[in-house]
């Protein structure tokens, strides 16, 4: 086969691929006009809502289980008074189906930020664990399984974005995510703490589940570079395919 001719597949094999990632929002979902973040609001609610379990026609995954590899609760830093490595293995979270967005920003069609706030119920997070250090005055140390269950999750994200050209439209590119978390509060359940000391275990628990605000400001920068991850994960694939020009209906 002459170059040319390889040109030519090459050329006819992108164009194609192309199409195969192009895709549009559902017809159940309105598409509303640029800066109506009511509008733009309540369709983000009802995209949680109807697809719960994700929807491949605009590469949406699901909300009812997020698994990561690993994710990074806290590190130690010199710097700072906590004296804590603690990072969690083949995590397993649930509950993201009931987020409720309360409010969007930047949702202009010249713009080089989107801006979403939402609270979940309840996020439930089961994973191995290895943990060494201190949390407020309290030595910890062990390695096994945990489930942590975090209440009214209050999550308030800057999505920074820049556009490119894909056959004659925009598509979003991620710059940067930015987030900051609060929560209600935190129920930990350690399991196999100090060797397997249950006494140890279970005391240790419920001091960081007593006092679950103030640990939750001592991890609350490496939990959310963690959910940016997770948010991550449902935000690039439909990126990859809907045009930021067919966001709007103007």
């Amino acid at each position: 086969m002459c170059k040319q001719d390889w040109r030519s597949t090459i050329f006819l094999v992108l164009y194609g691929l192309s199409h195969v990632l192009a895709c549009d929002l559902p017809p159940e979902i309105q598409k509303c006009k640029a800066g109506d973040h009511v509008c733009i609001t309540r369709a983000m609610n009802d995209i949680t809502r109807l697809y719960p379990e994700g929807n491949p026609v605009f590469n949406m995954p699901s909300l009812k289980l997020v698994t990561l590899d690993k994710l990074v609760a806290a590190k130690t830093d010199s710097k700072s008074p906590l004296q804590l490595s603690f990072e969690l293995f083949d995590v397993k979270i649930t509950g993201l189906d009931k987020t409720k967005v309360l409010s969007t920003n930047g949702f202009e069609k010249q713009t080089d930020y989107h801006g979403v706030e939402f609270v979940v119920p309840l996020v439930k997070i089961n994973a191995r664990y290895e943990i060494d250090g201190k949390l407020l005055v309290v030595p910890i140390k062990g390695k096994g399984n945990g489930e942590f269950t975090l209440k009214d999750v209050h999550v308030t994200v800057k999505h920074k974005i820049g556009f490119e050209k894909r056959e004659g439209k925009n598509y979003i590119k991620t710059a940067k995510l930015l987030l900051s978390t609060d929560v209600g509060s935190v129920i930990y359940n350690f399991e196999n703490l100090f060797g397997g000391n249950k006494e140890l275990t279970d005391a240790t628990n419920k001091i960081l589940t007593d006092n679950s605000r103030d640990v939750w400001k001592s991890m609350e920068k490496e939990f959310s570079a963690g959910l940016g991850q997770v948010l991550e994960s449902f935000i690039l694939p439909p990126l990859e395919c809907l045009s930021y020009d067919d966001f709007f209906v103007d």
